[in-house]
């Protein structure tokens, strides 16, 4: 009976090599060259700006300001308006067997030199290997990525959420996190959750009938902009995604694909997800060995109707929080920092068959406290924890030609919990507005 196995096993297995050999030879390796650009124009409305200016001398004392002196008049130009070219992607993908891709993507980005000129440079955003060594009729898969990839929650938050080109999402935007005053001048400081790409391996697991996706990654946690090999600490990220409705769905998508349809009425997504990032970003440990702790969690969810014949409406959202440590000097007890924010979006396309699905309306608020301990006990005014809550409002309305673009036209409302913003003629306030025109070519 053994022996019968043993050649039973043996024939399988030399079968199995015959078919794959010749999917091997059959397969053709491929490769594609693209772009990603985000481009637009921005209306300062208010003629106003954060406050950068202060009047330092006695008469610019004021003790109901939030720095203590009155910002100086005429920071900045009035009616201020630019065409901006925010980033510009060259992607190249190459499926070099059925199991294995690759992918270079050079990032063309901009940046302020010390004059206040903006100036364009290039690095490597992404530059991965992917290895699929297993694959299963009922759906599930087994992969592994190696080199500089995403970071799966934003890229995943940003594939529900459908207008990265409008403005970044939850975790990848840049919240004023800090700001002081040097002199006559303050000091900003914004800061994101996490890099969206970074250097490691990320391991992706797809279950059956592809009803959930787990992601398992450990990298460097220097991002994609730092990719030097100076770090013994690794950061270590769990992302999953849930689709409780995949089954269902995928029955509705095939009887209506014989129909000659390609959409279905009702429910058409519902996903579900969470992630744990736990990590120092770089931070390493200090000089007496204490060590930083830069540790995130979050939730998402996503819902998407179609209406009967035509349009649909998509409503989604994600909460995120970081626990912060940093080394104390002379103290046992860690200094904890803990920021937490809120988004949710809503984009509503019309019924109107004329229409086409390419008019959309886009609804989103965000709240972010990049500090929840509210105690403050600073005798010198500036932005703490007690005044550092910021609102984010969006509404726009944007059109889809072609798959391949977008644009359309959005306002943005940032308000602060302090009058934190400067008007043209020295008037505080505590929110910025802004028009955009904004656009994104996809090719």
């Amino acid at each position: 009976m053994k022996k019968f196995n043993l050649i039973t096993f043996l024939f399988l297995l030399t079968i199995n090599t015959n078919v794959f050999s010749q999917s091997e030879e059959e397969f053709k390796p491929s490769y594609s060259v693209g772009g990603l650009i985000f481009t637009g124009w921005q209306f300062n409305i208010d003629d106003a700006e954060f406050i950068s200016k202060l009047d330092t001398t006695s008469s610019g004392l004021d003790n109901n300001s939030v720095f203590g002196f009155k910002p100086t008049k005429n920071q900045f130009e009035i009616s201020k308006n630019t065409f901006y070219l925010e980033r510009a992607y060259i992607n190249i993908k190459a499926a070099l067997t059925p199991q294995i891709n690759a992918r270079l993507t050079p990032d063309i980005n901009s940046s302020t030199d010390g004059n206040g000129r903006t100036q364009f440079d290039y690095q490597v955003k992404f530059a991965y290997l992917d290895y699929t060594p297993f694959t299963s009729k009922n759906g599930s898969s087994l992969s592994f990525t190696l080199g500089v990839n995403s970071n799966q929650w934003v890229s995943n938050i940003e594939k529900y959420y459908g207008y990265r080109f409008v403005a970044k999402t939850l975790t990848d935007y840049q919240y004023v996190t800090s700001a002081s005053r040097i002199g006559n001048t303050v000091i900003k400081t914004t800061g994101s959750y996490f890099s969206t790409a970074d250097l490691g391996l990320t391991t992706k697991f797809t279950f059956p009938n592809k009803y959930a996706d787990l992601y398992a990654a450990v990298v460097n946690g220097n991002g994609f902009k730092d990719l030097s090999f100076d770090n013994r600490f690794k950061d270590v990220q769990i992302t999953g995604f849930i689709y409780p409705l995949a089954g269902m769905l995928n029955q509705k998508m095939e009887q209506v694909k014989k129909t000659g349809k390609d959409r279905i009425d009702g429910i058409a997504d519902l996903t579900i997800g969470g992630f744990a990032y736990l990590g120092k970003l770089d931070r390493g440990e200090n000089y007496n060995g204490a060590q930083f702790k830069r540790n995130r969690f979050g939730g998402m969810l996503n819902l998407k109707y179609n209406f009967k014949k035509t349009g649909f409406f998509k409503i989604g959202g994600e909460f995120s929080v970081q626990k912060n440590e940093n080394p104390s000097l002379g103290t046992s007890l860690p200094l904890a920092t803990d920021a937490n924010g809120l988004s949710a979006y809503l984009e509503f396309c019309p019924p109107i068959a004329q229409l086409n699905e390419k008019l959309s309306l886009l609804l989103r608020y965000d709240i972010f406290d990049p500090n929840t301990a509210d105690n403050a006990t600073a005798v010198v005014k500036g932005f703490d924890n007690d005044n550092d809550n910021q609102n984010l409002f969006i509404v726009g309305l944007f059109y889809k030609p072609a798959k391949v673009l977008s644009f359309g036209f959005s306002y943005h409302m940032m308000k602060y919990q302090d009058n934190f913003v400067v008007k043209y003629d020295g008037a505080v306030t505590d929110k910025l507005d802004r028009l955009f025109f904004n656009s994104v070519i996809d090719f």
